[in-house]
């Protein structure tokens, strides 16, 4: 079920997209190429830029399609507009525009190959699902919601200073720690889902004694926290299926994707400018 589930991802994607065609096309069996919807100065509109606009839309049964398809075609119009206005006043004859047209060429590439690599990866086996269920049991069997009491802070540059944690057995001891290098912390509450936590960071958070403090990434901060509370959270049998096999299929796509770019960059000829080649002690 859950392999059958993502392997139909881009198939209802696509249902979708065709669906804004034919409605719009009243019924017809076929796209005409370049239908055009309308007219803006002489600059055609067409059904297949009203389709890139419907493609990633959830629309419900209850909505008038041919209505949201007018309204929706407004909004082009009133963007084509825009951009007949940008170039009028040369917008499109600038380094920065070249520059990011460049960039969103490149990002528009990288994703349609991405979709290719998707396509040439397999599914999940239905062993993998249940040997990575059993693995990561903090993500199923045994996820839970943990209350923390905790200590946010912006880490300093230099991390060897946050040593000082290293004896705090309390909170009290750890905000006193971090006001001894004049890191001031703000004190409050927090609930993770260790279902949604790397497994790594559950992994250490459940082993950590009951009270002592827990250091934790919180993006471009850290945190001190205790655990105050923790709640189980029942899983599903077929969600814990369907989350497995997402979580494989994202760790092979990204190995495939990793495993294409040291290919190519193994075959590439790069050649850099004096001081911007990778560092020699990295790599990068």
């Amino acid at each position: 079920m859950a392999t059958r589930v993502i392997g139909r991802i881009w198939e209802r994607r696509a249902a979708v997209a065709g669906l804004a065609v034919l409605m719009l096309l009243g019924g017809c069996g076929k796209t005409p190429k370049g239908q055009v919807l309308a007219i803006v100065n002489g600059e055609d509109v067409t059904v297949q830029q009203l389709e890139a606009e419907l493609l990633d839309m959830r629309i419900p049964d209850s909505v008038d399609r041919r209505k949201l398809s007018r309204t929706i075609l407004e909004g082009v119009i009133d963007r084509e507009l825009e951009v007949q206005e940008a170039r009028r006043q040369g917008l499109d004859d600038t380094p920065q525009f070249r520059a990011l047209l460049k960039r969103n060429e490149e990002e528009l590439l990288t994703g349609m190959l991405g979709h290719k690599v998707a396509q040439s990866v397999p599914l999940p086996a239905e062993e993998d699902i249940r040997n990575y269920i059993d693995a990561n049991p903090l993500q199923f069997a045994r996820r839970q919601r943990l209350t923390f009491d905790q200590l946010s802070f912006v880490p300093p540059k230099d991390r060897r200073r946050l040593a000082v944690l290293a004896g705090a057995h309390s909170l009290d001891a750890a905000d006193a720690a971090l006001r001894s290098i004049g890191i001031v912390p703000v004190r409050g509450e927090v609930a993770i889902d260790t279902g949604q936590t790397e497994p790594d960071v559950a992994r250490q958070i459940d082993r950590a004694p009951p009270g002592e403090p827990i250091l934790l990434p919180q993006g471009e901060r850290l945190a001190v926290g205790v655990i105050t509370a923790r709640e189980p959270i029942a899983l599903p049998p077929d969600t814990a299926r369907i989350a497995a096999a997402r979580a494989l299929r994202g760790g092979d796509l990204l190995r495939e994707s990793q495993a294409q770019i040291a290919a190519a960059r193994a075959k590439a000829e790069i050649q850099y400018e004096p001081g911007w080649g990778p560092d020699k002690s990295t790599g990068k």
